[in-house]
C-alpha cells in the first residue's frame, strides 16, 4: 500500500538512541498507517550501519541509505528524495513520537499546511535544572507563546516533529551549507513563509526528547555553532538581521539589566552565557566554504 506519511530520520553514531526511536514507531496507533520510515546514516563509524542493515520492522515499511557525513541538512534532503508518501515528517534520532503522534500529524494530511508538534523531555528520564532552563520556554525549544492551531512564527519552526507536504521539502530544500543542526530549520521556514506556506502548531502531536544535559558547556558549544549559522542565514537573507541579531541582543541586554535588580539566580547566569556563546559564534572567523 502507498504510505500516507514518510518519516525521515538523519543519524550518526547514535544507534542506542536511534533504536529506541524506531521502537516508538512500532507503537504508533492505526490512525498513522500505512507509513514508512527512511533513516539516513550520515557517515556513522559505530555499529549503526550493521544494525540498520539488519533492522526489520514489524509494522511499517523501512528503507535506509548512507551519506558521507555532510550534516543533517544534506541527510534530510537525501531521505526526502526517497519519500513515497505525499507528506513527510522529520524526526531526530533522539526524538521519540508518542503512540498517537504520527496520527495527529495525519489528522488533516490532505490540507496544504505544515504541522509543528510539541517536543518535551522524555518523561521517564531525569530532567536536570539546566534542562528545565532549555525547554519548553528556553533557548533550545520555545513553545511558551504558541497557540494551538495558530500559525507558528518561522523562528519557532524546528527540524524535528515537523510535518509538511512532501512537495514543500522538495521545492524548498534544506540548504546543505549548514553543517550542523543549527538554524537550518529557521532558514527553511523563512523561505516557506515567503512563499505563503503556513505551519500550524499542534501541541497534541508530542515527541519525547532524550538528550541529557548535566552541565552547560556542551550547549554553549552548540550555541557557537548556531551563531555562525545565523550569520550565514543573514548574509543570505538580509531581512533576518532584526529577529536574528538585533532583537536577541536587545533582549539580552534588557534581561541583564533586570537581573541586577533582583537576587542573583543561576538561570540569569545561564541566560548570559548562552547568549554570549551565540554572539561569539556570530563574530567568529569564517572557516571554509560553509557557514
Amino acid at each position: 500500500m502507498t504510505p500516507r506519511l514518510t518519516v525521515v530520520i538523519p543519524t550518526r553514531n547514535r544507534w542506542s538512541i536511534l533504536e529506541r526511536t524506531l521502537a516508538a514507531l512500532e507503537e504508533q496507533t492505526p490512525e498513522a498507517r500505512p507509513f514508512e520510515a527512511v533513516v539516513v546514516d550520515d557517515g556513522s563509524s559505530d555499529e549503526t550501519p550493521v544494525r540498520l542493515a539488519a533492522f526489520r520492522p514489524r509494522s511499517f515499511a523501512f528503507r535506509t541509505l548512507r551519506s558521507a557525513g555532510r550534516g543533517p541538512a544534506a541527510a534530510r534532503n537525501a531521505g526526502i528524495a526517497l519519500a513515497a508518501a505525499p507528506r513527510v515528517i522529520l524526526l531526530g534520532d533522539d526524538t521519540m513520537p508518542r503512540p498517537d503522534a504520527l496520527g495527529r500529524h495525519l489528522s488533516d494530511a490532505e490540507a496544504a499546511v505544515g504541522r509543528q508538534g510539541y517536543i518535551a523531555w522524555h518523561p521517564e528520564e531525569e530532567i536536570t535544572p539546566f534542562m528545565r532552563f532549555l525547554a519548553p520556554a528556553g533557548p533550545q525549544f520555545y513553545f511558551a507563546n504558541l497557540v494551538a492551531g495558530a500559525p507558528v512564527p518561522y523562528t519557532a519552526v524546528l527540524g524535528s516533529n515537523l510535518s509538511a507536504p512532501t512537495s514543500w521539502f522538495r521545492e524548498e530544500r534544506f540548504d546543505e551549507r549548514f553543517p550542523a543542526a543549527a538554524f537550518e530549520d529557521t532558514e527553511l521556514a523563512f523561505r516557506w513563509r515567503r512563499r505563503g506556506w503556513t505551519t500550524l502548531y499542534s501541541p497534541d502531536a508530542v515527541c519525547w526528547h532524550s538528550h541529557r544535559y548535566d552541565a552547560i558547556e556542551p550547549f554553549l558549544k552548540r550555541q557557537r555553532v548556531a551563531g555562525r549559522a545565523a550569520r550565514y542565514a543573514v548574509r543570505k537573507h538580509p531581512s533576518l538581521i532584526l529577529p536574528t541579531f538585533v532583537q536577541p541582543l536587545a533582549v539580552g541586554l534588557a534581561r541583564s539589566a533586570l537581573a541586577r535588580l533582583r537576587p542573583r539566580r543561576v538561570e540569569d547566569d545561564w541566560e548570559v552565557q548562552t547568549r554570549r556563546a551565540f554572539f561569539q559564534g556570530w563574530f567568529a572567523p569564517k572557516r571554509g566554504d560553509r557557514c
